[in-house]
């Protein structure tokens, strides 16, 4: 925001030097609405936003800072150069010098509001009425001493008020010609933007010299739209007029008829009369000069450099490994029952289990179904992949504490001897249950049964 300021301040005032020297010429080649059409040039570069992607072809630097650090000169060089220059350090200037400019700023547009206020105010104060214009107030008061045209919003004619005395009737037609062409031409519009854009260089000599410069280049185009197509008769009465409404200081934003100041440079301007083929030619040459003269000094604003791409990031250090699997362990679970006839029945059964898992318990119900399907299916009950492909799985029965039965499988290569001793075991334990004669016979018998059973499964299937 900074530089684009910097930037605009430095070229608007490039660009008012360069009309302070060619209003003249032009005015004398091409006439006094071409000069006055020269003040769009600063005028439009003050306004000038920053242009995205244009490239300026000078911008405003320390230019003798590349060459000599130790020296100050304000220059144009190329932005190539700017950006070989090193970064300041330091006091930060340039925002002491905002605040200082900024505070001038508000301080020169106040001044001038409050003096047009005023001026308006005590005009108004001891004003007449006369007539009315279209939409514009015709009013007389001896607040004024020249015909003059005030207002953007509430548009007026002040008049003084020996008005209809000074002055002949052509006189008067056409000094309200005058001030009725300043409504219609905006100028009043055009001294306001004109005070802001002095009010932003209310430093700068060069913008108070082109104020002056602007305001008579602004009648003198109003006198030439007044005497288009005026005969001989007609310029003599607006000169005359013009040297009874010599006026001394006015506000800034009003139109007088004739400031004292510009007595001399309008009488001399009133002699030639251009064609409409210079006219036109004097336009054209206006605005390409405009053109040239902003595509000169515009603000560019150049598109952010790509994004790097990012560097490619170190390889992800491997995942730990995993903690190893809690060791399985033998665990016995002793559960004691009751037949039928009273008799205990301890039945010890070894599974396994991880270290750390809760304790197995198991129901009456489920220990008796266990018994069966383990006197049913043995060898398939005793056989068990674990996750390393090894056979884990031990499971004892005691009953009644008489005879055990053990089923040791640690790999597939021995499941056929695992079955031949699980079937030695139950044999041996029939026998023993056979003999028992404190067992009951219905229990007894239907053990039996289920051993005799298990026994030819396990013959049946160690012949295969």
């Amino acid at each position: 925001m900074i530089d684009w300021l910097l930037e605009t301040l430095i070229m608007t005032t490039l660009l008012m030097a360069l009309v302070l020297l060619l209003r003249r010429p032009v005015a004398r080649s091409f006439g006094a609405h071409a000069a006055y059409a020269l003040w769009l040039l600063p005028a439009a570069r003050a306004v000038l936003p920053v242009l995205p992607g244009w490239r300026p072809w000078l911008i405003p630097a320390d230019a003798s800072a590349i060459a000599r650090p130790d020296a100050l000169t304000i220059g144009l060089v190329s932005p190539e150069a700017v950006a070989a220059l090193p970064p300041e350090a330091g006091t930060d200037w340039g925002l002491i010098l905002l605040i200082g400019w900024i505070a001038g700023t508000l301080v020169f547009a106040g001044l001038q509001r409050i003096r047009y206020r005023r001026f308006i105010e005590a005009t108004l104060a001891q004003a007449e009425p006369l007539t009315r214009i279209a939409d514009i107030d015709v009013l007389m008061s001896p607040a004024v001493h020249g015909p003059m045209a005030a207002g953007l919003w509430q548009r007026r004619i002040l008049l003084p008020t020996d008005f209809q005395s000074r002055y002949t009737p052509e006189e008067r037609r056409l000094a309200l010609l005058h001030e009725g062409a300043h409504h219609d031409r905006r100028d009043l519009w055009a001294n306001a933007l004109g005070l802001g854009v002095l009010a932003l260089h209310w430093w700068n000599p060069v913008a108070h010299f082109a104020w002056k410069a602007f305001r008579a280049d602004q009648e003198l185009a109003c006198d030439a739209t007044v005497l288009a197509g005026a005969d001989g008769s007609a310029r003599a009465a607006y000169a005359s007029a013009i040297l009874k409404s010599a006026t001394p200081r006015t506000p800034a934003a009003a139109c007088a008829l004739n400031h004292v100041s510009q007595l001399k440079e309008r009488l001399g301007m009133m002699k030639p009369v251009f064609g409409p083929v210079r006219q036109l030619a004097g336009g054209l040459a206006v605005a390409g000069a405009i053109v040239l003269g902003l595509a000169a000094t515009a603000s560019g604003a150049q598109p952010a450099p790509p994004t790097p791409p990012e560097s490619p990031r170190a390889p992800q250090p491997p995942a730990p490994p995993a903690p190893p699997e809690a060791l399985l362990t033998p665990v016995i679970v002793t559960t004691t029952t009751t037949t039928a006839p009273g008799k205990p029945v301890r039945i010890v059964r070894t599974v396994v289990q991880p270290r750390d898992a809760e304790p197995l318990e198991l129901d009456q119900q489920a220990i008796e179904r266990d018994i069966e399907a383990a006197l049913a299916e043995v060898d398939a009950a005793n056989v068990e992949i674990s996750r390393d492909g090894r056979q884990r799985r031990v499971v004892i029965h005691n009953v009644n504490g008489i005879t055990d039965a053990s089923f040791a499988i640690d790999a597939a290569a021995i499941a056929a001897e695992a079955r031949a001793t699980a079937a030695r075991s139950i044999a041996q334990t029939r026998a023993e249950i056979a003999a028992d004669s404190e067992m009951p016979q219905d229990i007894r018998d239907r053990v039996l049964a289920s051993l005799d059973k298990a026994i030819r499964r396990m013959e049946r299937r160690s012949m295969k």
